[in-house]
């Protein structure tokens, strides 16, 4: 069982068969669709950033292409990657607060935070 920490609070990761039954009851859909949310949202950022990185611009130029360009795809990649934690904690400790309510205790949300790419570590080793 793996822990993380998202603001600060403490969390145990678990992910098997059961994890992809209960994703599908609370969120009407599959995780392996989510997972290929963040898949195809990191694929996006790597080719971006080697195009960007490849231009006579400076730093700060680079990182403003970048997130102009990224944040179109930004919103499915939080709703993935917060359901995907959410039902990993949910796994380890089924009386975690329902989804929403543990949403509003993440009270500071960065895309680059370690947390992120743990829980979508855990559900790719788990799923693919």
């Amino acid at each position: 069982m793996k822990t993380i920490t998202i603001c600060g609070k403490e969390y145990k990761l678990e992910c098997n068969a059961l994890t992809y039954i209960k994703y599908k009851t609370f969120f009407k859909q599959g995780i392996i669709g989510d997972i290929q949310k963040l898949q195809e949202y990191l694929i996006k950022q790597e080719l971006i950033t080697k195009q960007v990185e490849e231009k006579d611009i400076s730093e700060e130029e680079k990182i403003s292409i970048i997130a102009k360009y990224m944040n179109q795809y930004v919103d499915d990649f939080i709703i993935a990657i917060t359901r995907i934690a959410w039902i990993l904690i949910y796994t380890a400790d089924k009386n975690v607060v329902e989804y929403e309510k543990w949403l509003e205790g993440i009270k500071n949300f960065k895309i680059d935070e370690d947390w992120i790419v743990e829980v979508a570590e855990c559900a790719v080793n788990c799923f693919c």
